[in-house]
């Protein structure tokens, strides 16, 4: 019979009784649980209402049993058949009046929905083939015809030295060309300058370039003589400019001084540089087609 009450018993009472036997009080049992004397007390009494159900209650009791030597799955075993009974919530499947819509597009929400969208993809389109599709129309210049009144050209008395001047001719008009000839010359008095038509259709013979200053005492010569176009500049040992141009291709130059020269050639592969007769090599002092030099 005892041993038939104690497997009915809860198991607060045979944790309290096992307890009882080992001489252990309630607070001894709280200290090494790390839990309260009225826990203890509501496990031992049943009052699961003063505890945490579920998985707190199952862990309270495994550790109870182990402090007082008691087999903890026999324990939660009756825990189950005497604890509380945690209710559970029913799954309701609703198996009755549940629509299914073959044709999702029948709502007029969805209809107003798909609607707003393409009207706005629409105008979205739209404005890109306006501001960056369509082709921009050539701007046409209309020009108003220059209108130019006919200008009057009052007579000029012909004297027995003077030709008569000829009218101008009107915009629009007939073009007709006379050739230019000299006035004769006047009898008896000073002679008239010639007009500009004719002074432009003298031929002028061009002066011939003068010839190379010859060198002083204690010059040197340096002499130039250009296969291709080359820019040089020339300075003398004052810091004077002797020459400073652009030289075309086939000609030659020649400048007299004192030294040092300080000497800049452009385009230096096709010029030839001579010192008093001698042949300078401007090949060691060229770099990118410049030679820069200074010769003494």
């Amino acid at each position: 019979m005892p041993e038939a009450a104690n497997d009915a018993a809860t198991p607060g009472a045979r944790l309290a009784a096992e307890r009882e036997r080992q001489g252990l009080s309630r607070a001894d049992v709280a200290q090494r649980l790390h839990m309260s004397v009225t826990q203890v007390e509501a496990l031992e009494a049943g009052d699961y209402a003063r505890l945490p159900h579920g998985m707190f209650l199952r862990g309270f009791v495994r550790n109870y049993a182990k402090v007082v030597g008691l087999d903890g799955s026999a324990l939660l075993a009756t825990l189950a058949e005497a604890g509380p009974r945690e209710a559970r919530p029913g799954i309701v499947v609703a198996s009755q009046n549940i629509r299914f819509d073959s044709q999702p597009m029948s709502s007029p929400y969805v209809k107003a929905g798909g609607m707003a969208v393409t009207a706005v993809l629409m105008a979205l389109a739209g404005m890109y083939w306006l501001f960056f599709v369509r082709p921009t129309p050539p701007s046409t210049v209309v020009r108003k015809p220059e209108v130019t009144a006919p200008v009057a050209t009052a007579p000029v008395p012909a004297g027995p030295d003077v030709a008569p001047a000829e009218p101008l001719p009107v915009p629009g008009g007939p073009i007709t060309e006379t050739p230019l000839t000299a006035p004769p010359p006047a009898t008896g008095g000073a002679q008239l300058p010639a007009s500009p038509s004719t002074a432009a259709a003298i031929p002028v013979k061009a002066a011939a370039p003068e010839p190379a200053k010859a060198p002083g005492p204690g010059e040197k010569v340096l002499h130039f003589k250009f296969r291709d176009h080359s820019w040089v500049e020339i300075r003398d040992g004052r810091g004077r400019v002797l020459h400073s141009q652009v030289n075309q291709r086939g000609s030659e130059t020649q400048v007299a001084g004192r030294g040092p020269f300080a000497v800049v050639v452009g385009n230096a592969s096709e010029v030839r540089l001579a010192v008093d007769s001698a042949p300078f090599d401007l090949e060691p002092h060229t770099r990118v087609a410049v030679a820069r030099v200074t010769i003494p």
